[in-house]
């Protein structure tokens, strides 16, 4: 045999052979008598109490390791759930690093893992649960000692598949209680101390995805908080009622379907300070909106106490079909479309347009990411209406535009789940008064200036 042919067999009998070797050291060696050690020593980095089922070897292309059964409790007398529990989670290593004591990890998969996130009654948010799911990725380009030898490790991508997080929020009462699921994302182009690029996909308050987050993300490390930079957040056809803390009965509550895009950044992740550093600006539109248990108008003329007996009398005399618009329980709006900018842990609105069939308000204000709302506005009733209301109660007429549609400052406060409508009663009242003693006035001086008149000539 030619000595070159002769070495190329032996070459591809070597290679074999070192083939057949790792397969049979995978299928006998066995990883899950580490099982125990690892559990301890979670237990003490995460101070919870943790378990996992299973440790296997296997082989997908490089050495793969996988996990079956991990969870992570919150160790608190009486939580409901644990802060992280994945069905399975699977390492992708590569071969040839291992010989120079580098763990090179392709990729880290979680497969349907449910995450905990949560915020008390005092504001301190609890991230545990999704700092354990992220953990791989703040852990790449550390070195590690295993049987007091160095090892380096470095992870190039985190993957989450068919995940579920839960929003747990006691500080709105009554409390929030939120899931995202259908939990898809991707951590790409892990390098230390530097960002990476992060997709997120999810359903949220819903049966299909219609959540999606891209950004470039900076891990909290010793030296700095962390922050998001290039965000990008898209929700599409989100029910309000599945994300609003539920309105105790006949309490007012804004409906509807919310769809909005926003570009911006998060100058910190500390929990502490994470939402307030919030900034972006973009687009809100909301379809089917309703103010369910507040009839605005009514709320609006019941509280203009320097006319007594206002609403009694325009049940009186209003015609059919005006009474039934004072009547109706809530109120329905025209589809709302809203640019907004994102500061201070608020959504701000410079031009806000709510239109039914019969006003419009128009104004300025802020939606707290806590859900606070403050809104100043003004409400202009319709000019047909405004007739009506008008031939009524004749002293409306006093509050009146140049188009003939009353005009009424109003305030829109409180909470998503107890909204207030506020007129200005200081400014009616000073319109009423003063229009008043303005005509009272000027009949005044017509009857002197009648009085005082020469009298007509007689003709000769």
């Amino acid at each position: 045999m030619h000595p070159m042919k002769k070495l190329l067999l032996m070459l591809a009998v070597l290679f074999l052979l070192a083939i057949v070797t790792l397969a049979v050291f995978l299928v006998t060696f066995d990883a899950d008598r580490f099982r125990p050690q690892l559990v301890s020593q979670l237990q003490a980095a995460l101070q919870r109490p943790v378990s996992l089922e299973h440790i296997s070897l296997g082989w997908q292309r490089g050495i793969a390791v996988q996990f079956q059964g991990l969870v992570v409790e919150q160790g608190t007398q009486g939580a409901a759930e644990p802060l992280i529990q994945v069905e399975s989670a699977h390492a992708l290593v590569h071969l040839m690093p291992l010989l120079h004591k580098r763990v090179e990890v392709a990729s880290i998969t979680l497969t349907r893992p449910r995450i905990v996130v949560a915020r008390d009654a005092q504001g301190r948010m609890n991230l545990m649960g999704l700092a354990a799911a992220a953990s791989p990725a703040a852990a790449s380009g550390t070195t590690t000692a295993i049987g007091g030898t160095p090892v380096s490790l470095n992870i190039a991508s985190l993957r989450i598949q068919d995940g579920a997080l839960h929003w747990l929020d006691a500080i709105r009462q009554p409390p929030a209680d939120v899931w995202i699921k259908a939990l898809d994302a991707t951590v790409k182009n892990i390098t230390p101390g530097q960002p990476m690029d992060v997709e997120v996909k999810g359903a949220l308050a819903a049966t299909t995805q219609n959540f999606f987050l891209r950004g470039r993300l900076t891990p909290p490390s010793q030296t700095q908080p962390g922050s998001v930079d290039e965000l990008e957040l898209n929700v599409k056809e989100l029910p309000l009622d599945q994300i609003l803390p539920p309105a105790r009965p006949r309490e007012p509550q804004l409906r509807g379907t919310l769809t909005t895009t926003l570009h911006g950044s998060v100058a910190t992740l500390d929990p502490v300070g994470l939402t307030r550093t919030l900034s972006g600006s973009g687009d809100l539109a909301l379809a089917n909106p309703k103010i369910v248990n507040l009839n605005v108008l009514r709320r609006v003329f019941e509280q203009l106490s320097m006319l007594p007996g206002l609403m009694q009398t325009l049940e009186e005399r209003l015609p059919p079909e005006y009474q039934a618009k004072f009547a109706a329980n809530d109120t329905v709006l025209e589809p709302i479309n809203l640019s907004i900018t994102v500061r201070d842990g608020a959504l701000h609105f410079d031009d806000v347009r709510l239109s039914t069939d019969t006003f419009r308000i128009s104004g300025s204000g802020t939606v707290g990411l806590e859900g606070l709302v403050s809104i100043r506005s003004t409400l202009r009733i319709d000019p047909t209406l405004s007739g009506a209301l008008i031939k009524s109660v004749k002293e409306l007429q006093y509050l009146t535009d140049t188009a003939g549609g009353m005009e009424i400052p109003l305030t829109i406060e409180g909470q998503m789940s107890r909204l207030a409508v506020l007129p200005d009663l200081n400014y009616v009242a000073s319109k009423l008064l003063t229009t008043k003693v303005q005509d009272l006035l000027g009949t005044f001086l017509q009857k002197a200036l009648e009085k005082n008149a020469p009298p007509e000539s007689t003709p000769q």
